[in-house]
């Protein structure tokens, strides 16, 4: 009888240990069904608000790529450099007055794009504005490698829009390579995250990344990332990586070396001085840009420790941006790279931050709900904080877009004054002399870093101004802080004089006067 007794009360707390975890288990079901329920239908439209915010960002940009006027220094670049290679001239020669230190690839990608638009500047644009897209895309098909879903996918492709405009405006929809880089530099991420990591995998992933690195050589840390993953996982396939990469590097070298000449290596180590000062100023800049993100990113780090392959490459993308930004000529657009690393490990930290929450969240219902509407807003803030003055601008849409097009109607006067000058010219705006029929003789902010540097003379070029063989000299300002009678003190404002060395401008203030001021500068004509 005691032991029939003992039987029960066994058997009564089991069904009543029973009883109190299924209604444990229903409690949390409950409690998760409750937080996974607004989720499902407020943060897809809160990621669809991220990718409307992002577009509008870039609206103004994206409108004016139709407009024939320079947005940055590197389009006339690009496009003299883009029309020699049609032209079959040696475009890597030894006339350091114009040095090319880009890659090949993205002028033979505009010149083939230029059959069908047959204007090198539009072709540029609109290669660039594909890139862009494209750089969203895969930011988003990357997302869904690493983990996330659907909603996490477009936050993270919306960020990767907003965050690269954010980080630099001048290169979005410009004729420029930075973003075509950017955006095959990903497509390599995603070939390496979407298959076994075979050797047909592998192929294609080096195939993609080194040809992105010659379009532009600056965009290292995706492949670092790729070959530091490969040695520790998969240490057997490193020899076979590096061997692919090192075929399809010496591949492009050759076809450099048929299509552009031989002296590739001299000009792509071509000299740039470099300031620890310029690189901090940067780095801080990145820094206060992404700060919510990168706290939240800090604060639960399991989404990047988890994907080690994603935290590498947001290490080394940091790093090396910070490098590259200090040398003079190049810019916060080196942060474009960190820039999709900081959106992608956005969508990552939303996406394990959610399941978190929600796993763990019958005890702390309302703190976790209140987590889950901060935390997208904190991450996406890049984004956010930036809209409203891009709406407002889209609101006034009309007066936008007639400001292009005065600046296009002054940009097409001032090419048509130089053309009548009927002489030599030199521009501080590449692209002015390029529409004004003018040769490229002189790259200004390369040739002063080779000045500088030691490798040309300056005194070449201060001749032939002392002999008033330009008809027509353009800087993007006056030389002298005064016009009025006395020494002339040379302007200090480094970000639109940097590309003239002082005695170079002292030359043109002696020997030329200020024939006209428009909207792109003041335009020297002989005394």
């Amino acid at each position: 009888m005691p032991h029939r007794m003992h039987h029960l009360v066994r058997k009564k707390e089991f069904l009543c240990s029973q009883i109190e975890g299924q209604h444990l288990l229903v409690s949390s079901a409950s409690v998760g069904s409750s937080l996974s329920r607004p989720a499902l239908w407020l943060l897809p439209i809160f990621a669809g608000l991220v990718l409307v915010c992002a577009v509008a960002l870039a609206t103004g940009n994206l409108l004016s790529i139709g407009f024939d006027f320079e947005k940055n220094y590197n389009e006339g670049w690009n496009v003299y450099n883009a029309q020699r290679l049609i032209d079959h001239e040696l475009v890597y020669d030894e006339n350091y007055w114009r040095v090319n230190n880009y890659p090949i690839l993205s002028f033979i990608v505009v010149a083939g794009v230029n059959l069908l638009v047959h204007d090198l500047l539009l072709s540029g644009r609109l290669i660039a504005l594909v890139s862009f897209v494209a750089v969203g895309i895969l930011a988003a098909v990357t997302t869904r490698r690493l983990g996330g879903d659907r909603v996490d996918a477009l936050f993270g492709g919306a960020c990767a829009l907003g965050f690269c405009y954010s980080i630099a405006p001048a290169w979005v929809g410009v004729d420029d390579p930075q973003t075509l880089s950017e955006a095959m530099m990903l497509g390599g991420l995603v070939s390496y995250l979407s298959g076994r990591r075979d050797r047909l995998s592998l192929s294609r992933t080096a195939l993609l990344v080194v040809l992105g690195g010659f379009v532009k050589h600056n965009v290292v840390a995706i492949p670092l990332a790729i070959t530091l993953d490969i040695a520790f996982r998969s240490p057997r396939r490193l020899l076979f990586w590096l061997g692919c990469c090192a075929v399809t590097f010496v591949c492009c070298l050759m076809l450099t070396d048929l299509v552009a000449g031989g002296t590739f290596i001299d000009h792509l180590m071509s000299p740039r001085s470099f300031t620890w000062y310029r690189a901090r100023y940067h780095l801080m800049k990145y820094l206060r840009f992404g700060e919510f993100p990168l706290a939240v990113m800090l604060f639960y780090p399991r989404g990047l420790i988890s994907r080690a392959v994603l935290g590498t490459y947001g290490g080394i993308s940091i790093f090396s941006a910070t490098i590259f930004s200090g040398f003079e000529g190049a810019s916060y657009n080196m942060f474009q790279d960190a820039a999709v690393f900081l959106a992608i490990a956005a969508a990552v930290t939303l996406h394990e931050l959610r399941k978190h929450m929600i796993a763990g969240a019958s005890a702390h219902s309302r703190l976790a709900k209140a987590a889950l509407i901060a935390v997208p807003l904190l991450l996406a803030q890049p984004v956010l904080a930036r809209s409203p003055e891009s709406l407002l601008k889209i609101y006034h849409l009309g007066d936008m877009l007639e400001i292009d097009r005065r600046a296009a109607q002054s940009f097409s006067t001032e090419a048509s004054y130089i053309s009548a000058m009927r002489g030599p010219a030199i521009c501080e705006s590449l692209l002015l002399c390029y529409r004004a029929g003018q040769p490229f003789m002189l790259d200004p902010f390369n040739s002063r870093q080779y000045i500088l540097a030691g490798r040309i003379d300056q005194n070449v070029l201060i001749q032939r101004i002392a002999a008033k063989e330009f008809a027509v000299v353009q800087l993007r300002a006056d030389i002298c802080d005064s016009q009025e009678a006395g020494p002339c003190h040379i302007r200090h404002r480094r970000v639109e004089l940097e590309r003239f060395s002082d005695d170079i401008l002292h030359a043109i203030d002696h020997y030329y006067h200020v024939a006209w001021r428009a909207q792109d500068g003041t335009f020297y004509a002989p005394k």
